[in-house]
């Protein structure tokens, strides 16, 4: 018989695959670490770029648009807020209702934070007077009462003060001569 020899290189040759995969692998891993980083930091960067366009770009047309002069035409898009000033919220209440049933959009009635006010007057917020004059005309407040301060933080157009004399304009002289009938 034969005698067979142990061989030891099937061994021997298993064990330097499994030790070069080894090392193969340990220097992949950071590799691939690295590469992650890097799309995720690309990834970051371009949404940091993108969002900063964003705001920028919205900045920017919010700007352009709010420096121009639009006309204000239809009552629905001026938006107005009544102070009362007369020291009376139902004087405030008949206002915001007589506007209203015109068609303007009254946004706000609130106390005046000055107090009372002898005359009532109108502002003009957003920088069309001509609009603020219309409104004061048909309150039947007089054209040397309309004033121009523009506040585009209010997010206003006209801010209409009713002052103690208020029983002189146009719409409480015709809800007086309804009751006197």
């Amino acid at each position: 018989m034969k005698q067979t020899k142990p061989t030891h290189t099937a061994v021997q040759t298993d064990t330097a695959d499994i030790a070069r995969e080894l090392v193969y692998k340990s220097r992949t891993r950071p590799v691939r670490s690295n590469k992650l980083l890097k799309y995720a930091y690309a990834v970051v960067v371009s949404a940091l770029v993108i969002t900063v366009y964003i705001l920028a770009h919205r900045n920017f047309s919010s700007q352009s648009i709010n420096d121009e002069q639009l006309p204000l035409s239809a009552n629905e898009e001026l938006e107005i807020e009544v102070l009362d000033g007369a020291g009376s919220r139902k004087v405030a209440q008949y206002v915001t209702n007589i506007l209203r049933s015109k068609g303007y959009d009254v946004v706000e009635m609130k106390r005046n934070n000055d107090g009372i006010v002898e005359r009532t007057y109108v502002v003009d917020r957003s920088g069309n007077l001509e609009v603020a004059r219309k409104l004061a005309e048909t309150l039947g407040i007089a054209s040397d009462k309309v004033f121009q301060k523009i506040n585009r933080n209010l997010y206003l157009d006209v801010t209409v003060v009713i002052g103690k004399d208020f029983s002189k304009l146009k719409v409480f002289q015709a809800l007086n001569e309804r009751s006197k009938r």
